[in-house]
């Protein structure tokens, strides 16, 4: 064996792991080698302090040292927080309920109204390839426009135009080939 091999297996030697023909190599180099008996004297050392039952490992230190902190840690009820929090706190509140009240509110007569209404007469479902300018067109002959949509299936809800007549909107939809589906709700 080298030198470096016989010093690489040192620790193995200090710590009674090594066995057969190379503990007797490295134990046969280590008494013609007084460098060599001076590490392996240094690793035994080294190794009844880490065996010691005074000294600690480093997950013993870590535990300790977090005990520690722990009891000096500020209990829970004494923390306080910071007062621009709890004003931000009250002013998105009021905020959100500001937003409730107007958002809930009966519409003013000859006022505006939330687009998408539920109550569109037509229902429809168009090609997903369909370039937008055939669509528009489709529509504007049609006389309708997109009340809401499309819904999480592809679904538009489409209003007639004032004047226009309903079933001719209809007709009109259900001629174009790139309209998959159509429903026109009886009621209208």
């Amino acid at each position: 064996m080298t030198r470096d091999e016989i010093s690489a297996l040192l620790p193995f030697l200090a710590n009674g792991t090594l066995e057969g023909k190379e503990r007797a190599e490295v134990e046969a180099a280590v008494a013609a080698d007084a460098t060599l008996q001076t590490e392996l004297a240094a690793l035994r050392a080294i190794r009844e302090t880490m065996q010691s039952e005074d000294s600690y490992s480093p997950g013993e230190m870590g535990l300790a040292r977090l005990m520690r902190d722990a009891e000096t840690q500020v209990p829970a009820t004494r923390i306080q927080r910071p007062w621009i929090w709890q004003a931000a706190a009250a002013v998105l509140l009021a905020v959100v309920i500001g937003q409730a009240v107007l958002t809930n509110r009966e519409p003013v007569p000859g006022g505006f109204e939330l687009a998408g209404a539920d109550d569109a007469p037509i229902s429809a479902a168009f090609a997903p390839d369909t370039p937008e300018s055939e669509l528009r067109d489709l529509l504007l002959r049609a006389g309708v426009e997109i009340a809401a949509g499309p819904s999480a299936i592809g679904i538009y809800r489409l209003e007639p135009l004032e004047g226009t007549d309903l079933s001719e909107a209809a007709r009109i939809l259900r001629a174009a080939d790139f309209v998959e589906s159509l429903e026109v709700s009886d009621d209208q």
